[in-house]
């Protein structure tokens, strides 16, 4: 059987063989008979660097409507300028999102988002097909995690940023749906501040004007005045 979806293909195809082990593929008889026979595939015909085509294919999806959704999104994403490849693992995709993000973000940004997605993120899901990552491999690493005694408030801006590249998937057509959202890890409360007594404003002005009286100058009048960070 085959469909046609927009410029791409889908059919079905087994690994049944024939009598000289020669692999059946769409030509089985038994996917006639058996309409459980089998599994789902596109094709498509995409332009290459030197003006000439070549046929992506990628099978192994149960139904065709999986094997149509996986093709309209690697349609969008090649008509996007994105990689959408259902093949992708999150690593790769992870790889191009630090990649695409580093033109746009502040150096000390990029550098807590890389430390985050190469010591963390890839190692726990890098493995996985980007389409395959699920809310469920995401709450069994926190589980993991916390019981290994990570912190919650690291781990919540481990899973942050593996939310906002999630995210950028889905606004970009490449994900039906963030994985991450909604968040496994609810945002740990802020420390609860205290005000300094007169005696500990006093050790720290004295401290500063021995250690930078020009900045113990600024000091002093921020608390005398009360003045904040707006």
């Amino acid at each position: 059987m085959l469909t046609s979806v927009g410029r791409g293909r889908i059919y079905r195809r087994c690994g049944c063989r024939d009598t000289a082990r020669h692999q059946l593929g769409a030509r089985c008889p038994h996917l006639v008979t058996d309409g459980e026979h089998g599994t789902w595939s596109f094709a498509v015909d995409v332009p290459t660097p030197d003006h000439r085509r070549a046929t992506v294919r990628r099978g192994c999806f149960p139904s065709q409507d999986a094997a149509e959704q996986a093709l309209r999104r690697f349609l969008e994403g090649e008509a996007g300028g994105y990689s959408a490849d259902p093949n992708q693992t999150v690593a790769a995709y992870l790889n191009a999102w630090l990649a695409a993000k580093a033109l746009v973000l502040k150096p000390t940004t990029m550098a807590r988002y890389r430390d985050y997605v190469r010591n963390d993120l890839i190692p726990a899901f890098g493995t996985l097909k980007l389409d395959q990552l699920a809310h469920r491999h995401i709450s069994a690493y926190v589980t993991c995690q916390l019981a290994a005694g990570r912190g919650k408030t690291t781990l919540y801006r481990c899973l942050a940023t593996l939310s906002s590249a999630l995210g950028d998937a889905v606004r970009q057509h490449r994900l039906p749906h963030n994985p991450a959202s909604p968040p496994v890890l609810r945002r740990p409360p802020s420390p609860e501040r205290r005000i300094w007594t007169a005696e500990e404003a006093a050790r720290f002005l004295a401290y500063s004007h021995r250690a930078d009286p020009e900045m113990a100058d600024l000091f002093e009048v921020l608390i005398g005045t009360g003045m904040r960070k707006g």
